[in-house]
């Protein structure tokens, strides 16, 4: 199967993909670019059209080659220098969306424009040429089906609201404990829900768009027979023989309005095989309830065209939580904070969602959200309060969350770690809550890994844990480098030098402790001097300065006892390496 990792897809130089050719004068292509961005096909809001225009002024300057995932991030789209294309799709995303919206004008709207400007599949580079040549008219044609049904739709997105879990029975099961899948009596169908894209004039737009897209995506990976794979931006980016559907959708947000469209495009031959576009308000019991209609609506279609048995297409949804429409936004801020976790983002959830369950005291998802941003507390010191044990505040949470949604994804992922990583760990918990996460998310790849490296680090089941994480990498087209973090504390434990640094090398952020202390170390096992002082750079600005916070990091996580040995020798010995003694 061929696999191609995220950092491959944004590192590579896309100049060489894309074949030069004499640009029309600038003139024509400033003027083509203009009635682009009038015509509405980038739709409301200026970033398409900043994008476009960004793309389209570097190529005409002779900076095409150099256009990367990362500048187009910084000088676009917001991103500071810790962006890290492995965590962070918004540029497949926006340039995905892009190239979508570019096919439609020149399918649909363009009129007498002399130019042509198309983004290929597989860069990020536009090619600009004059319309003296016709397209084979069989991919004219596709490309304009899927335009029309495009335009339809709008490019406006998806709707909000919390999936309420489904309790059905997966016959490939038998019993809710369970090791790596290896067959199953249906088919496997592979979806990549793709991050919605928000516009509008609510400053909580991106937050809400990026909520309602991992809602969704909880929603579906409770079915069984669906495997919910990592966050794309466009099909042209996907592999057509590792995923078989990309959803994609949009949220317009002005006052108290709501617009919200979504399709599901089969990635073989790029057809529109359901959409949906409506209305909301901002009133979360309605959110929910469209959200549970979507998720329906998906899951007949797809089960109808692959021969799914009736019993799976079949949820239970929970009963939905009575809070206000700010308690659920700031519920759905936890997913882009888990994304990209930062004190400040710690902090103003921690505020918004301690109101939020003081008022609506049954408010299950707010609670299990609240009890994460209590373990990071405990676990990275973020925001500590002198006062408070935030171990035992977590506890709360959770038995509150387990009472009002216990059978939510989030509420059994922060039991699952509670279980295992805290002082009282309890082993018997942890099985019990991985077992039922597990059967309940049983394709979904962070369930695999989230289980999967606890019982193998904390634990210290390595081979079925590694199990479950090799299977995660394998649902995943473009697996995140946390992925590999479990193989590589398994060649600290006991494997080579040699071992231990090439396990390190899919391990590329820079604000993960964990992710900086294993590089640090292998490139001490290695005698890497200069990697160690880079490395030790990164991990200062991580708040790990000195040698005993390093030391103090490890101990304060509890790893099972072997690592956690293994980790403080080599740590010993590393210090010792950087000071000449």
């Amino acid at each position: 199967m061929t696999r191609f990792s995220e950092t491959d897809s944004n590192t590579r130089d896309p100049g060489g993909l894309v074949p030069t050719t004499l640009h029309p004068d600038p003139e024509s292509v400033l003027s083509t670019l203009d009635s682009i961005v009038a015509s509405g096909v980038l739709g409301a809001g200026d970033r398409r059209a900043s994008l476009l225009r960004y793309l389209v002024n570097e190529e005409l300057e002779g900076r095409g080659p150099q256009i990367k995932a990362f500048s187009i991030a910084i000088d676009v789209l917001g991103r500071d220098a810790s962006f890290d294309p492995n965590t962070d799709s918004i540029v497949r995303s926006e340039v995905g969306r892009l190239r979508d919206a570019l096919r439609l004008y020149f399918a649909e709207k363009a009129g007498n424009d002399d130019v042509s400007i198309e983004i290929p599949k597989g860069t990020y580079r536009p090619t600009i040429s004059s319309r003296t040549t016709e397209r084979p008219s069989r991919q004219r044609s596709r490309y304009k089906r899927v335009a029309l049904i495009s335009a339809c739709i709008a490019i406006i997105l998806f709707a909000i609201g919390a999936i309420y879990k489904n309790t059905f029975t997966d016959p490939a099961q038998g019993t809710a404990t369970r090791g790596p899948t290896t067959t199953v009596p249906y088919e496997l169908v592979r979806i990549a829900v793709a991050p919605f894209a928000g516009t509008g004039n609510n400053p909580n737009t991106d937050q809400l768009a990026f909520g309602i897209y991992s809602e969704l995506s909880v929603g579906l990976a409770a079915y069984p027979w669906i495997a919910v794979v990592s966050p794309v931006g466009g099909i042209e980016t996907l592999d057509t023989t590792e995923v078989d559907y990309v959803l994609i959708g949009d949220v317009h947000w002005n006052s108290d309005t709501i617009l919200t469209s979504a399709r599901l495009v089969d990635i073989d031959d790029e057809r529109v095989v359901w959409a949906d576009a409506q209305t909301l308000l901002t009133e979360p019991k309605a959110i929910r309830a469209s959200v549970n209609r979507l998720i329906s609506q998906i899951t007949f279609e797809l089960g109808s065209t692959h021969g799914i048995a009736s019993e799976l297409l079949k949820a239970k949804n929970a009963k939905a939580s009575p809070e206000s429409f700010a308690a659920f936004v700031c519920f759905l801020k936890l997913y882009s904070y888990v994304a990209r976790p930062t004190d400040s983002g710690h902090l103003a959830l921690r505020n918004c969602l301690s109101e939020a369950v003081e008022e609506f005291p049954s408010f299950g998802d707010g609670w299990a959200a609240l009890a994460r941003v209590h373990i990071d507390e405990a676990r990275f010191g973020r925001n500590r309060r002198s006062d408070a044990d935030p171990w035992q505040d977590a506890k709360y949470a959770i038995d509150q969350a387990l009472k009002h949604a216990p059978l939510r994804m989030p509420t059994l992922n922060v039991a699952v770690i509670w279980s295992i990583e805290s002082p009282e760990q309890d082993l018997d918990a942890f099985e019990r809550f991985s077992s039922l996460l597990l059967h309940l998310y049983p394709r979904h790849p962070y369930t695999l890994y989230n289980v999967g490296s606890r019982m193998a680090e904390f634990a210290g089941d390595w081979d079925k844990g590694l199990a479950l994480i090799y299977e995660a990498i394998d649902l995943e087209p473009y697996p995140p480098s946390a992925f590999y973090v479990t193989k590589a504390y398994q060649a600290a434990l006991s494997g080579s030098a040699e071992e231990a640094l090439s396990s390190v090398e899919p391990l590329t952020a820079i604000t993960s402790e964990s992710q900086l202390l294993l590089r640090y170390l292998a490139a001490a096992r290695n005698g890497l001097t200069t990697e160690m002082h880079a490395n030790r750079v990164l991990l200062t600005e991580q708040g790990l300065a000195e040698d005993d916070d390093i030391i103090s990091h490890v101990l304060h996580r509890r790893y099972v006892q072997e690592l956690e040995a293994a980790l403080i020798s080599q740590l010993e010995r590393a210090f010792k390496a950087e000071t000449g003694q």
